[in-house]
């Protein structure tokens, strides 16, 4: 499966011509996919993509390999269509979540357990967190990920139940060169005298910003508005903006743009948590408990 995996990830890289969309179509983080495709150079010994700052070119070699990739994957679905019913019987689980979390947190959870499990399907759809909870609520989701403002439970409401929650601390990604990159700590007074990188409006992370610079006097006006964490740290990058991220949205790109994540600490922030929820009584889909566990494993430590 690891290896079928691996080969959908360079189809995927090839067909979007860029490592970061072919992760993001394929549920996985950009380290995920970036780790597959080197195993397959090593395990070829050659150059399978010519990467560059606008994407990621196919070699020759890639697209023998490509040819090879599209005859295994067909043929491994064929031996399993001509199982009838010992694989006839394939899990779907729906997850509900923010973009930032999505290709983060969720990312690697669902790449953990696509790699592990040949009888699972699952789908993800993106919505600001109280939007993606009236997706759970509304049973168009089997489970919610996303964000709550404080720290009792925001979901006292039938039907729904909560996993697991881990308060978020907060950070500021800046340019490895911007004043503050060498800070042990900032505070909303440090990040707002900067062009601010936000969420768009409605996300939690936005509402906080909004209300800590109001409440030092000052009129927030966000320079960018991204809903993609890969995307933003491009932008930051070499660039004077500050973007404020939640420590589990931070991507594993920093030091490749030349960013760094500096903590916020500040009173006018309510803390943050990050929760995953799910319908209520407990669904007895194995698929669904195999999806909640790779969640839990794969929130901050700490």
């Amino acid at each position: 499966m690891t290896e079928l995996q691996s080969l959908r990830t360079l189809l995927a890289v090839i067909d979007f011509g860029s490592i970061h969309l072919a992760a993001k179509a394929l549920y996985m983080s950009h380290s995920t996919a970036s780790r597959q495709i080197r195993a397959l150079e090593e395990h070829y010994g050659t150059t399978l993509f010519e990467r560059s700052s606008t994407g990621a070119a196919p070699t020759q070699s890639c697209l023998a390999v490509a040819d090879f990739a599209r005859r295994m994957i067909a043929e491994s679905e064929l031996l399993i269509d001509s199982f009838d019913g010992e694989f006839a019987q394939v899990e779907h689980v729906r997850i509900v979540t923010s973009t930032a979390l999505g290709q983060t947190l969720v990312a690697d959870a669902v790449g953990e357990v696509l790699a592990a499990n040949d009888h699972l399907r699952i789908s993800v759809s993106y919505a600001a967190s109280l939007e993606a909870l009236s997706v759970l609520v509304n049973r168009q989701a089997d489970i919610c990920v996303n964000f709550s403002v404080t720290d009792r439970d925001l979901v006292d409401v039938p039907g729904v139940m909560t996993h697991a929650r881990h308060e978020s601390s907060n950070f500021a990604m800046v340019d490895a060169a911007h004043p503050l990159a060498d800070r042990a700590r900032l505070s909303i007074r440090d990040i707002a005298e900067y062009p601010l990188a936000t969420l768009p409006a409605g996300n939690t992370v936005r509402l906080q910003m909004e209300s800590a610079v109001r409440n030092l006097g000052q009129v927030f006006t966000a320079t960018l508005e991204c809903s993609c964490p890969i995307l933003m740290a491009r932008a930051v990058s070499g660039s004077s903006m500050v973007a404020m991220m939640s420590e589990r949205t931070i991507p594993d790109i920093l030091a490749e743009v030349g960013c760094r994540a500096v903590p916020i600490v500040d009173d006018n922030l309510d803390p943050r948590f990050i929760q995953i929820l799910g319908t209520s009584p407990a669904s007895d889909s194995e698929g669904a408990k195999t999806v909640l566990e790779a969640l839990v494993k794969h929130l901050p430590r700490g």
